[in-house]
């Protein structure tokens, strides 16, 4: 018993860890894009990324 909480206990650790980082991605790409937008305007408009259609 006592070495299945152990290990219950790793395991939900490691997907706490797991969540966190992926939020914390999330927040610094929200805020990156905040920043992007109000530096310059609207920055989807001005956006010179190119983009490839696979699809035929």
């Amino acid at each position: 018993m006592n070495m299945k909480m152990k290990k219950m206990i790793r395991e939900g650790i490691g997907l706490f860890l797991l969540y966190s980082f992926i939020t914390l991605c999330l927040f610094l790409a929200t805020d990156r894009i905040e920043r992007l937008d109000q530096v310059e305007g609207d920055f989807r408009n001005t956006n010179t990324s190119v983009s490839i259609n696979l699809a035929k």
